[in-house]
């Protein structure tokens, strides 16, 4: 079911035994767009198909069937079971995939996950859409493995140089401790905006993922994926419940909201011949991304090729506000093309077409006045020419006009890995209780003959506590920064059980902002604070350059280790060996290098 109306402030849920009052952000302009209910007694195969794959290696081991999904009493039913298929038992369960694009806007489904036993991973999550090559980035507003009470909210990119593996090291992996409500009810939310990603449960911010300008539209997935590591057998079969997912818009006056218009998002990764975000046809590889002489950025697309060819490029964005729209490029063309256009098509108007003219110098062209009237739009770039012709594309952009008076941020270069190789909350500081809440980071972050960690601290006590830590149980690479209980800082290399300690007196004090630095190159490490070199030790023989541990920052209580891309909870013994005190306070400014920073007047960089 598809709703259009201004939504206010307030609206009501109610369920059969709980009453519950929601609030999407307030004050921002949001209307809803998409709302799927699930009515009925079958599921509405026009917006969603069913997720039918194997999940299998490191800690997964399940197969998703359409068998396993059904809708009844207004609600979206998967199914966990250990049955028979194909003449051997499996571990089954499934999911639902939106056969529509969603990009900015808030993202809102009330859910009931399966916790009866361990095994099955439900989740509310965003990634890839309609065609094959739009896999740009995952979004999951929670991630929750059955009998845990830590949820995922996380944002992965899934596009980057091969010089940095192809891929970009985790943004953002926050692990937020959570409370079913009466019945075993979750409401999740996220709000993806120009600015990054606000997590939400149950009505109260827990996350934020920073990030400039991701634009894209993609594809939601509600799913229940079974056999995620140790799975209680006598359990099952279970089940988790999605009762609505909501989709609400809002207007970004000056801001592009057409994904990858610069053709950035393949890299040297992705098939050149498709454009991502694109769907592209005609002419095999008359198609193609080209590095060099870009407008911004990088890349440009061009369409041409050695003889005769026709090519489209075309996407259509899905549930956006009505309203006036405009649409700019800058185009090259050698001319001579039986047509080079583009077209603006299927906005509830007459379609708009601008012919592109010969001009061998990047010439900006501007489409004005599209009166879009169905919440949808369609933009084509086309061309047709013989051998040797041909037309480049770069900088295209759909947006709605600045309002007058309004300060546009200017466009920042696109930059996926850069130094530092990690940073959190440099907007605003992320606040830990003392729970369970935590932050991973990658492998990578951290790692090889030198490192640099800088962050500030405000921590609500002194006491023995581990902001911020790399390390393995075992082996001699590895580093961890520690706090202590009379106002010191420690900075560990090496393993858990085999580590060199540097100590630092007076580096921080309780209640107050304290900006730590702590470096390490070649046995040589440093401990700054406040700008201040407050220790150096060399002839270290342990190093940091170890590849296995995954980075954690805030519960530091050895509670879950990431396994693959699956979090893992360990056993009570296994927590008591690693135990430590929760960080309780703030962090912010947070920096990882894979270098040595130094030091320039106060800011230690």
């Amino acid at each position: 079911m598809k709703t259009r109306q201004i939504f206010n402030s307030l609206f009501l849920v109610v369920l059969f035994p709980l009453t519950l009052f929601a609030q999407v952000p307030v004050n921002k302009g949001y209307v809803l767009l998409y709302e799927e209910k699930f009515d009925g007694d079958k599921l509405n195969e026009n917006d969603w198909k069913y997720r039918t794959d194997w999940r299998k290696g490191g800690n997964l081991n399940g197969y998703n069937r359409k068998e396993n999904v059904s809708v009844s009493d207004g609600a979206l039913h998967i199914a966990a079971r250990y049955e028979m298929v194909d003449g051997q038992m499996q571990y089954t369960g499934g999911g639902i995939i939106s056969k529509h694009q969603f990009g900015y806007g808030y993202y809102e489904s009330l859910s009931r996950p399966f916790m009866d036993g361990k095994g099955v991973h439900t989740s509310f999550w965003q990634a890839g859409g309609s065609i094959s090559n739009n896999n740009i980035f995952e979004i999951d507003s929670y991630e929750i493995d059955s009998k845990t009470s830590v949820g995922c909210n996380n944002l992965y990119i899934h596009f980057a140089p091969k010089k940095y593996g192809g891929y970009v090291p985790w943004p953002h992996r926050a692990n937020v401790p959570f409370k079913l409500m009466e019945g075993g009810w979750l409401l999740d939310a996220y709000e993806y905006t120009p600015e990054g990603v606000i997590f939400y449960d149950n009505g109260v911010e827990v996350a934020r993922a920073e990030w400039n300008e991701l634009t894209a539209a993609q594809a939601v997935w509600l799913t229940a994926l079974n056999g995620t590591g140790k799975v209680d057998v006598d359990k099952l079969p279970g089940e988790s419940t999605f009762k609505y997912f909501r989709y609400y818009a809002k207007d970004y006056p000056g801001i592009n909201i057409l994904p990858n218009g610069d053709f950035e998002y393949n890299q040297d990764k992705t098939n050149p011949n498709k454009p991502v975000a694109w769907a592209t046809k005609g002419t095999e590889k008359a198609t193609l991304i080209v590095k060099g002489d870009a407008v911004r950025n990088e890349y440009k697309l061009r369409q041409g090729f050695e003889t005769a060819y026709e090519v489209t490029s075309t996407q259509k964005l899905e549930y956006i506000m009505n309203g006036n729209y405009e649409l700019t490029a800058m185009v090259k063309s050698s001319g001579g093309q039986i047509n080079a256009q583009i077209k603006v098509s299927d906005f509830g108007g007459k379609e708009i077409a601008f012919d592109l003219k010969r001009n061998e110098k990047w010439t900006k062209i501007t489409i004005s006045n599209i009166k879009v009237s169905n919440n949808t739009v369609t933009i084509t770039i086309t061309s047709k020419g013989d051998g040797g012709e041909w037309l480049e594309i770069d900088d295209v952009n759909f947006m709605k006009p600045a309002l007058p008076g309004q300060v546009v941020k200017k466009q920042e270069p696109l930059v996926l890995v850069g130094d530092p190789i990690w940073k959190l909350a440099m907007g605003s500081p992320i606040n830990f209780k003392g729970d369970e809440k935590f932050y991973f980071f990658d492998r990578c972050v951290g790692r090889g003959d030198a490192m640099s960690v800088d962050f500030t601290v405000n921590a609500a006590e002194k006491a023995n506590m581990t902001p911020v830590i790399r390390m393995p149980k075992t082996g001699n690479a590895g580093w961890a920064v520690q706090l202590t209980n009379k106002g010191g800082v420690l900075f560990r290399i090496g393993s858990v059980t085999d580590n060199f300690v540097v100590a630092a007196e007076n580096a921080y004090t309780e209640g107050k902002d304290s900006r730590i630095s702590c470096t390490f190159n070649k046995g040589t490490a440093n401990i700054y604070a406040n700008g201040k070199l407050l220790k150096t030790e060399t002839g270290i023989t342990k190093m940091t350059n170890d590849s296995t541990a995954a980075g954690r920052l805030g519960c530091v209580d050895g509670g879950f280790e990431a396994v693959g891309d699956v979090m893992v909870q360990l056993t009570p013994a296994e927590k008591e060996s690693a135990k430590m005190k929760r960080f309780r306070g703030t962090l912010s400014k947070i920096k990882v290098y894979n270098r040595e920073i130094h030091e320039k007047g106060s800011n230690c960089e």
